[in-house]
């Protein structure tokens, strides 16, 4: 469809400005979000998952790493966290392919308090990136009556010279604080701070060359509601995710309660100035192990047949049962 192949090329532009994908279940890839998030327990972390994003969309942007693999872990000893973090996203069918795999460390400091603590992260990853330029279609090739095809049925061609090689790999570097509490948690994160050239856009929307920083604020807790010998039986858990990057603006805001294995969470998505989405979770803890689902109901004016999004997380977290309190904060009880 004619309309399809336009939208793509206008979002191709937006789609280099943030090359991240943000999750709806932010909080289940949280070194994805912020490096500092690297070791929140003694006990090694574990994490899948996986996006769909507007499957009904012939052609339409779409993340499956987007899928997102992580593992993370605290070492005590050295007050120290380290994590790993591989991230593929496939963007319009090989419309945008790209691949990032990264290390985490982080450093955590106890306050005067009791179990505050104050964490600084840093980040160096690697990122290939590659573009099916035979997708793209550019502007001078889309005739006002027939589409992108001649009357006779031939595709139309471009001026736009094709690139000597659609490959592209550079290092990617990012940092960011984290303070928290038993109840309560604030992290800053800038990724991109290195600015790398993307190598396809030679001055993007802010004006200068490289990739723009992407900003992030994070922010939630714990609430407990009810508590049977010394055990959280039903909990609520308020979150908040901000990220900016250039002209781009994204929010997420919401909640889940969990009673006993059980949870389930309403959120909402705003992007820049439009209200964008309302996202439903569900999810169940079996011992080590935790799975989640999550359904984004687009709101805007693109809902119209293009089927949501939809998003899996699987988290192994051993011994997550069996922990003392002194291993991990309550406020994390949606990380773990």
């Amino acid at each position: 469809m004619v309309w399809v192949k336009v939208l793509m090329v206008c979002l191709y532009g937006v789609r280099l400005t943030g090359q991240d994908p943000v999750f709806s279940q932010f909080y289940a890839a949280p070194i994805h979000m912020n490096a500092a998030f690297a070791g929140l327990s003694d006990a090694p972390r574990v994490g899948v998952i996986y996006r769909n994003q507007w499957p009904l969309v012939q052609e339409a942007f779409r993340t499956y790493s987007t899928l997102n693999l992580s593992y993370d872990q605290h070492f005590d000893r050295i007050k120290s966290g380290f994590g790993f973090n591989f991230t593929a996203d496939d963007a319009g069918g090989g419309f945008i392919r790209s691949y990032k795999a990264a290390a985490m460390y982080s450093y955590r400091v106890e306050l005067n308090r009791k179990d505050h603590y104050i964490k600084g992260g840093l980040e160096l990853g690697v990122v290939g990136m590659t573009y099916g330029w035979d997708k793209f279609i550019f502007g001078d090739q889309i005739d006002p009556k027939y589409g992108y095809t001649t009357p006779g049925g031939i595709p139309i061609s471009s001026r736009e010279g094709r690139p000597v090689d659609d490959r592209i790999n550079y290092l990617d570097v990012g940092a960011g604080i984290l303070f928290h509490s038993p109840v309560f948690f604030f992290g800053l994160s800038a990724k991109h701070i290195n600015s790398p050239s993307i190598g396809i856009l030679n001055v993007n929307n802010s004006g200068f060359e490289g990739l723009p920083v992407r900003w992030s604020v994070q922010t939630g807790g714990n609430v407990d509601l009810i508590r049977n010998k010394g055990r959280s039986v039903l909990s609520l858990q308020p979150g908040m995710a901000l990220v900016r990057q250039s002209e781009f603006f994204q929010l997420n805001l919401g909640t889940q309660l969990q009673f006993s294995t059980v949870f389930a969470g309403l959120w909402y998505r705003q992007a820049r100035n439009n209200p964008d989405a309302l996202i439903s979770v569900l999810g169940f803890r079996l011992g080590d192990y935790k799975i989640a689902y999550s359904f984004d109901l687009t709101v805007s004016s693109l809902t119209l047949g293009q089927g949501g999004s939809h998003e899996f997380s699987f988290l192994y977290h051993p011994f997550s049962g069996k922990r003392k309190s002194k291993d991990i904060n309550n406020c994390f009880e949606a990380f773990n």
